[in-house]
């Protein structure tokens, strides 16, 4: 008797020494005396199968795929020797062909059927549709709240954790990373590839040619801005499996690259060339057409330009200016439009008026600045007519307060410049607000919180280019009020003309069939606009430019729940969604708990959130052995 129980414990332990490297705990059923049970962690038995969300490394890594399946592997029926059971003997399905370890990615509830895959992003675990997953769902880390590598970073899996690390890419370094969807070696937009290494419409022919991955749909089944796979639109940019792709309005706001070129004083001889300022355009300066590189042409006529070689460094990176490349934010102006503005926020500039007597420090209604309890001062009547408090100022015993009688779009203040540092300090002036956004006419300063002036870079050149599809159906203008020289052009032909050295001056153009026609624009086609702005004369520098029509999105591909397809977006989808432990809930989501959830269910073993084996197994049940 005692001969056959050592040879039945010998024959157990073989088998356990078999499992003993795995991430399928062994337990036996009725140990013998002294032995203990092997690590039970909460109630055995139960469950169907469960779910794997972790590829977690641990001390003891994996390596169920060579021992032997229980007897009944593959049959359906989930045992206390199993894993999982999925009806075959088949890997990479969801459920080991052994069917002692759940793979990584699946949930394979209930037992007997075929696993369904899962995708919880933030969890640390890498499983496909995620591009990556750094443990958190939060933008502007390099993985996005959806686990999609971010513009301007590259992922990949850490060697310990499998937890993706995401790191900046450099746009410019001639290598295509991430998510950038080319690089030629350089970080300047308007050559094919931009600042942020994103791929360009060729405007060299007659119109534009739109390529996939430019944001623009046109021949194409979709175009969402990049050439990756995986996120609803291909790097082909066709419509992936399980998507279904929109191009929806821009939203709050839209970006336009910008090219802005900081010049010194006199160099070129035209910038602050002490010239006095006009209130009027001066017409004529610069060709109709733009030149083989895509810039406008001297004329050789007025407006104080020495010549066209001066001119033709106005727009053109050299050694007599600094080039940025850069984004301009449009903001949704609520009629159709977008619009520059003041603050960085998209803050209107606000049109001020002093109040000067909101009554005496001491004497205020139950303790309010700027009240007064003997009489009517400026500030009731200011409330009174509708005008916000923006500023209350208590000065030798008396408040003086400033109200927000209107709000205006554009900037009086627009200085893209003032950080670069090849205009040194020295070139630094003083700017006044123009009568345009001063009902006062008076020029005043711009001044810090103590009245001093702030001092700020002129001589500076920007350049906006800006791609559109253009619909005869639609209405498309633009409108641009500013100082000094600015001239649009829209399929390389001239379209506003403001030239000189002037005070804010207003142009625009609206594409009409006429016009649209005399700028040699055809149905259907993708066109460019080109805005060439220079300031080049203190103490003013304002900038308003609008759009209207021009702001078609690139395409928003979202996965369609319910169709039992897996996509990025998703945690699960197993076509009917219905919910359950272990299975998908509705709007494509693990709601019920699941194994990996990190709390022990029932139907569960153990669950530590990780279940690679150390402590708590795949499947978070602990294998059984009779």
């Amino acid at each position: 008797m005692q001969s056959n129980t050592l040879a039945g414990l010998i024959a157990i332990l073989s088998f356990c020494l078999l499992l003993a490297c795995s991430s399928a705990q062994v337990s036996l059923s009725n140990p013998p005396s002294g032995g203990g049970n092997a690590g039970t962690l909460g109630t055995q038995g139960g469950g169907g199968g469960g779910i794997s969300l972790s590829t977690a490394q641990s001390t003891q890594p994996d390596d169920t795929a060579n021992k032997p399946a229980p007897p009944g592997c593959g049959d359906g029926s989930l045992t206390k020797d199993e894993a999982c059971d999925d009806g075959n003997r088949v890997s990479g399905d969801g459920c080991a062909a052994n069917c002692l370890r759940v793979e990584p990615g699946y949930s394979c509830v209930p037992a007997g059927q075929l696993c369904h895959p899962v995708a919880r992003c933030g969890d640390s675990v890498l499983v496909t549709p995620e591009q990556c997953d750094d443990g958190n769902t939060v933008a502007g880390d390099g993985c996005s709240p959806t686990c999609k590598v971010e513009l301007g970073y590259k992922c990949s899996s850490s060697t310990t954790n499998g937890k993706s690390v995401c790191t900046h890419t450099t746009c410019g370094d001639g290598k295509v990373e991430g998510a950038e969807g080319c690089d030629d070696g350089n970080s300047m937009p308007f050559d094919g590839c931009s600042s942020d290494c994103q791929n360009e419409p060729n405007c060299s022919g007659a119109s534009c040619t739109s390529r996939c991955g430019d944001g623009i749909v046109l021949g194409e089944e979709c175009d969402d801005g990049n050439n990756t796979d995986g996120d609803g639109c291909s790097k082909d940019c066709k419509i992936e499996t399980g998507f279904n792709c929109t191009q929806p309005t821009l939203g709050d706001k839209m970006m336009v690259p910008v090219i802005y070129r900081d010049f010194r004083y006199h160099n070129p001889t035209e910038f602050e060339a002490g010239i006095i300022g006009q209130t009027t355009a001066v017409l004529g300066l610069v060709k109709n057409d733009l030149d083989s590189d895509g810039k406008p042409v001297y004329t050789g006529t007025g407006g104080n330009i020495i010549s066209a070689a001066d001119f033709a460094e106005w727009y053109r990176t050299s050694s007599v200016n600094h080039a940025t490349a850069s984004k301009l934010a449009l903001w949704n102006n609520g009629q159709g439009a977008y619009v520059n503005r003041y603050g960085p926020n998209g803050e209107k500039w606000p049109t001020t008026i002093p109040a000067y007597f909101c009554g005496n420090v001491g004497n205020e209604v139950n303790g309010q600045p700027c009240t007064f309890v003997y009489g009517k001062t400026d500030c009731d009547t200011d409330l009174a007519l509708g005008y916000t408090l923006l500023k209350c100022t208590a000065s030798g015993g008396n408040y003086t307060a400033t109200f927000v009688i209107a709000e205006s779009d554009g900037n009086p203040l627009f200085f893209p410049v003032d950080d670069d540092l090849f205009t040194p300090l020295t070139e630094r002036s003083f700017a006044t607000i123009p009568p345009y956004y001063d009902p006062s006419a008076t020029w005043p300063h711009d001044v810090d919180a103590n009245g001093a002036d702030r001092l700020h870079n002129f001589s500076f050149t920007s350049e906006v280019r800006y791609w559109f599809l253009y619909s005869k159906g639609n209405t498309y203008t633009l409108d641009f009020v500013g100082d000094d020289d600015v001239w649009v052009f829209i399929n390389k032909k001239l379209a506003v003309d403001l030239g000189g050295v002037h005070t804010p001056v207003q142009g625009s153009v609206t594409l009409d069939a006429t016009k649209a026609s005399s700028l040699g624009l055809a149905d259907g086609k993708v066109y460019e606009i080109a805005v060439f702005q220079t300031e080049r004369q203190t103490t003013g520098s304002s900038y308003k430019l609008t759009l209207t029509g021009f702001n078609a999105a690139p395409s928003d591909c979202r996965p369609i729940c319910g169709d039992g397809i897996l996509e990025i977006g998703e945690e699960c989808d197993d076509g009917v969604n219905a919910g359950g432990y272990g299975q998908c809930g509705p709007g494509c989501k693990l709601v019920a708990g699941y194994c990996g959830d990190g709390i022990v269910q029932p139907g569960e073993d153990c669950d530590d959130g990780v279940n690679n084996g150390n402590p708590c197994p795949s499947g978070c049940r602990i294998i059984i052995i009779d």
